[in-house]
């Protein structure tokens, strides 16, 4: 209904109520019109020597809130006249999801750390490593090295045809993370690890590894992995 009318017809009855950002709100149903067309008008546009509000109040008391109820004849929503902040209910999830994308942020952030500090440690180790390795060979004799070689090469080959579960100490490299988990009393984080096909043809078993060694061997897999969870 336009002002043109209201200022033309009267008030007949309030048909109803609610409060919007702390301000009461009344389904005014106006004098020759139906309640379809009915408008929410705010609470200091009823006269106030008018007994609307009394009759209204009788009214929910004794009959109930929809007590002017009619099938054929239905009210408009407040929405259509106030803008109605979203229920507590959408607000509720919407915190609940925010807050679990912040807690993975946070978790992708400490593996990172991880990773980072673990990389540096590695390197480290790798400087020290190069360093006895070089001072050994210059100890050793070539036959020596070439018996060693050899035996390596041996046990390594016997190791792959008994061993068939992947690991990195025989020098399997990750297709994939397919999953992972927290282990509850040890709070440890396990991967579970696809690994690629051997040079010779094997295909290791899928397993699981703790976080902490697939982030020293392969810490790139960890971070895709991450990342795709968050996306």
């Amino acid at each position: 209904m336009n002002k043109i009318k209201r200022k033309l017809f009267s008030m007949e009855a309030i048909l109803d109520s609610r409060t919007i950002n702390d301000q009461l709100y009344f389904l005014v149903k106006w004098a020759g019109y139906p309640i379809s067309q009915s408008t929410w008008e705010k609470a200091d546009k009823v006269p106030a020597d008018s007994n609307m509000i009394s009759e209204y109040k009788m009214s929910v008391q004794m009959l109930g809130k929809s007590f002017y109820f009619d099938p054929l004849d239905q009210p408009p929503q407040i929405e259509d006249f106030v803008d109605v902040p979203p229920q507590k209910s959408e607000l509720s999830t919407f915190n609940t999801k925010l807050c679990e994308f912040q807690h993975q942020i946070n978790t992708l952030r400490d593996d990172v750390r991880f990773i980072l500090q673990s990389q540096l440690k590695l390197i480290k180790e790798l400087k020290m490593s190069k360093n006895v390795i070089h001072h050994y060979d210059l100890l050793k004799s070539p036959a020596s090295q070439d018996k060693q070689q050899s035996i390596q090469s041996e046990m390594i080959q016997q190791s792959a045809l008994i061993n068939y579960d992947g690991s990195f100490e025989q020098g399997d490299k990750v297709e994939k993370i397919g999953r992972a988990v927290q282990i509850k009393k040890s709070k440890t984080k396990m991967y579970y690890i696809l690994w690629k096909r051997r040079n010779n043809g094997q295909i290791p078993k899928n397993s699981w590894v703790e976080s902490e060694k697939i982030i020293e061997n392969d810490p790139v897999k960890v971070c895709q992995y991450l990342w795709n969870k968050l996306i």
